[in-house]
């Protein structure tokens, strides 16, 4: 929970800061940041996926994750439901529609299943506190243009992040070490895909990388190593 309640109070030090001081944060220190950010993000995800034992497995999951994502058209969703925030703001900044974009900025995304994942499973809030201070820079630019909505959403990050974190934490007692492994290690291939679209390395023709799509690899990858047990 250490993560979760760093990236809390971040976002509420972000927000506050952006309440404060308004239109005034430089847009070219923010993308800079975000840079180093990423490429701290390349690192981690690398140190993550290299520990796989099992790399036949992690492959398959990903590639039966992503097409299952793609017909569940998760991504896609995702990117219309932000489009709708978005455009709600536009017409009219409120503390409601700040809350929901920024609670879907802050919450619907791979790094927050991945941080709380390795929090949960492994006690390791590396990863949120990397998101956090992400989280810190986006929400004081938020908070600037969306106002109080967005300060309120780090009520909302400690709920949905804590549950979840806790949520990995009780599914971790009947995991095996090594399947903890495997999933940290999926975890980190995400985590590269991020450290890429962060420094601005884009996907083919995609708009972005399809790291929503690929989530559903998280919840195939268990089946995977009990088929690929049941084999030997």
């Amino acid at each position: 929970m250490v993560g979760t309640l760093f990236n809390t109070v971040a976002v509420a030090v972000g927000a506050s800061a952006g309440l404060a001081l308004g239109a005034r944060w430089s847009t070219e220190l923010k993308e800079k940041v975000f840079v180093v950010l990423g490429l701290f993000t390349l690192a981690i995800g690398t140190t993550m996926a290299l520990d796989t034992e099992q790399p036949i497995e992690l492959f398959l999951a990903l590639v039966l994750g992503t097409i299952l994502g793609h017909k569940l058209k998760l991504q896609s969703r995702l990117a219309q439901l932000t489009a709708f925030t978005n455009q709600d703001a536009s017409e009219g900044a409120t503390a409601g529609g700040g809350f929901v974009e920024a609670m879907i900025l802050f919450c619907l995304g791979s790094m927050t299943l991945v941080g709380c994942m390795e929090d949960g499973l492994l006690h390791k809030p590396n990863l949120l506190f990397i998101k956090g201070t992400m989280d810190l820079i986006s929400s004081a630019f938020l908070a600037a243009t969306l106002g109080r909505g967005v300060l309120w959403s780090a009520i909302g990050v400690l709920v949905f992040q804590g549950g979840l974190t806790l949520a990995f934490g009780f599914m971790g007692q009947g995991m095996s070490p090594e399947l903890i492994t495997e999933l940290s290690a999926l975890g980190g291939i995400l985590m590269l895909g991020i450290g890429l679209q962060l420094i601005g390395v884009r996907a083919y023709n995609l708009p972005q990388w399809p790291l929503v799509d690929a989530l559903p690899a998280l919840a195939l990858l268990p089946v995977l190593r009990w088929f690929h047990e049941l084999l030997l």
